[in-house]
């Protein structure tokens, strides 16, 4: 009898081969997998029909080999059946007309993090803090005891995904439930200021909802737009997130062992957002990126720059 297992050693020898760059052979072996009757034990099918680790590697076979057309496609589709989350987008004439309300409701100015687990918050904690002072913002660091004070560690899928370990789903859902009962700023801890001179007001209208939007297009429900919830900007109690939570325990009884970023992640928040209005900033937002691990003096040397450039606001570096 086949089992999970069986298909991951055969993915391991496919990628071994793959390191050779003995494509053809690699290609012969994913042909073989699409065509067996048991690939479902690789995950739930995706917008194409493949299963989702047979897919992922396909995607990795494209990128080795340099074919930029096959890359853009399985990129694309590297997401479930758009039918799947379709309907947590869809609001009736009532709720549509409380989302273009939502949009001219003013975002707080507090900006809120969360950093969960057993190590110690990033540096990135403290910029922000010492950020938020300097503009005329609150700062908030939620970890699990304040998250438990507010009671949103009572939420069945963010108590589940704590109990698993898996932290950035946990963490997915706590800034849906933040956002929903305060409103205000969310910053994944992977942000750094990389601007002192001027914060969010000096490049948002703060708003409505705000969201970045990811540089890799996919096939939602909702267009190829895929928006990140790695920064949001929100008035309190926007719909958004009351859907967007009452969702989540469904999709992850579907679609069980799927990444975050399908059942709790930007997913399931682009397709609910796009159901209204939604503000992007503006492509320069982001000032740089820095590889994982980058020095915390190179990163201060980056700002120091991103501020005679009148760069963007938002740096990303993980520090851990």
């Amino acid at each position: 009898m086949k089992t999970k297992h069986h298909y991951a050693a055969i993915l391991e020898e496919a990628r071994a081969l793959q390191e050779q760059r003995r494509f053809d052979e690699v290609r012969v072996m994913y042909d073989a997998l699409v065509a067996d009757p048991d690939n479902h034990l690789l995950g739930t099918p995706t917008a194409i029909g493949l299963p989702r680790r047979l897919h992922a590697a396909m995607l990795r076979l494209a990128k080795a080999e340099g074919d930029p057309l096959k890359r853009i496609g399985y990129q694309f589709n590297l997401v479930p059946p758009p039918a799947m989350t379709e309907k947590y987008g869809r609001f009736d004439a009532a709720e549509r007309k409380a989302l273009a309300a939502a949009s001219r409701e003013a975002v707080p100015r507090v900006i809120h993090q969360i950093w969960i687990g057993p190590n110690e918050p990033p540096a990135s904690t403290v910029a922000w803090a010492e950020h938020a002072a300097a503009h005329g913002y609150e700062y908030r660091l939620w970890r699990e005891g304040e998250l438990s004070e507010a009671g949103f560690d009572g939420d069945p899928v963010f108590a589940g995904m704590l109990e698993d370990g898996d932290y950035p789903g946990a963490v997915d859902v706590a800034r849906y439930a933040i956002l929903e009962e305060f409103g205000g700023i969310y910053l994944d801890c992977d942000w750094y200021p990389a601007r002192r001179d001027v914060s969010f007001h000096d490049f948002l209208p703060l708003v409505g909802l705000s969201a970045l939007a990811e540089d890799v297009p996919r096939n939602t429900s909702a267009g190829s737009l895929l928006l990140t919830n790695s920064f949001i900007a929100a008035p309190p109690r926007h719909l958004v997130f009351r859907r967007t939570l009452e969702a989540l325990p469904h999709l992850r009884e579907a679609m069980p062992g799927a990444p975050a970023w399908w059942s709790t992640g930007p997913l399931i928040f682009t397709v609910v957002s796009r159901g209204g209005p939604v503000s992007i900033p503006d492509a320069s937002f982001v000032a740089a990126s820095v590889a994982r691990g980058t020095p915390h003096e190179e990163v201060k040397a980056l700002c120091k720059a991103a501020d005679e450039n009148e760069a963007g606001l938002l740096l990303a570096w993980k520090s851990w």
